[in-house]
């Protein structure tokens, strides 16, 4: 079995070759679930290099879609009843990825992307928008795991964080056309959704973005000057 300090730093060392010094820096501050506190250290991305970051061509797919989505009753992460699409059908844009509390692999660099990102959006958006969160292991996410894995990316109000029955959970990853293979969960998409507002199409991103591949695409969502370009 690998060793998971190991496996850790292979991981940041990927985020660091993939182009987001800063972004990994984020990500290895909070890392997994088990680790007891996230790194109180410095930027340890940061120390290794002292070269600025070349900025990459990015690394994702980009599609749109239109979603009609389940009429589903969610358990945020304090407990309390959350009707999906009152949630997200709010009147102003959103984002949806999809995770897991003990993901060691793609779940924290997803999360560190909203994670990162969250300043920003609040200047550009006046804190009117919305992060979701589904968890795809509802048996083990309960309000109180998904409350510390909040804690751990300092998720803001805007962040909200869901589980809840197995069957409810599978309407709602069939809805995004986002089911995976089987029932082993290792086998789920790095994706990410993005909707302007209620009845527009939802942008399918599939693939890691860092904090300003988000924001990129999220000026373009909205109309604002600033997208990557392809």
């Amino acid at each position: 079995m690998v060793n998971p300090r190991y496996k850790r730093l292979f991981n940041a060392a990927f985020l660091l070759l993939y182009g987001e010094i800063t972004f990994a820096g984020d990500v290895m501050q909070g890392w997994v679930l088990s680790d007891p506190k996230p790194m109180e250290r410095g930027n340890a991305a940061r120390q290794l290099s002292e070269e600025p970051a070349k900025p990459l061509a990015h690394n994702y797919t980009r599609s749109e879609a239109l979603y009609s989505l389940p009429n589903v009753q969610m358990v945020d992460k304090e407990g309390s009843d959350v009707g999906l699409r009152q949630l997200i059908d709010y009147g102003g844009p959103v984002m949806v990825q999809f995770i897991f509390a003990t993901c060691s692999t793609i779940c924290p660099v997803l999360s560190a992307s909203f994670a990162s990102a969250q300043p920003e959006l609040d200047a550009l958006a006046g804190r009117t928008y919305r992060l979701v969160s589904i968890s795809i292991d509802p048996e083990q996410d309960t309000p109180e795991r998904l409350g510390e894995y909040a804690k751990r990316f300092k998720a803001g109000k805007n962040w909200h964080f869901l589980t809840g029955s197995r069957d409810d959970v599978s309407k709602v990853l069939r809805a995004f056309d986002a089911a995976y293979t089987g029932n082993n969960k290792m086998y789920h998409k790095s994706l990410t959704f993005m909707r302007s507002e209620p009845g527009a199409n939802w942008i399918r991103i599939e693939g890691l973005l860092g904090k300003n591949e988000i924001i990129s695409e999220y000026k373009s969502l909205i109309g604002l000057p600033g997208q990557l370009k392809d």
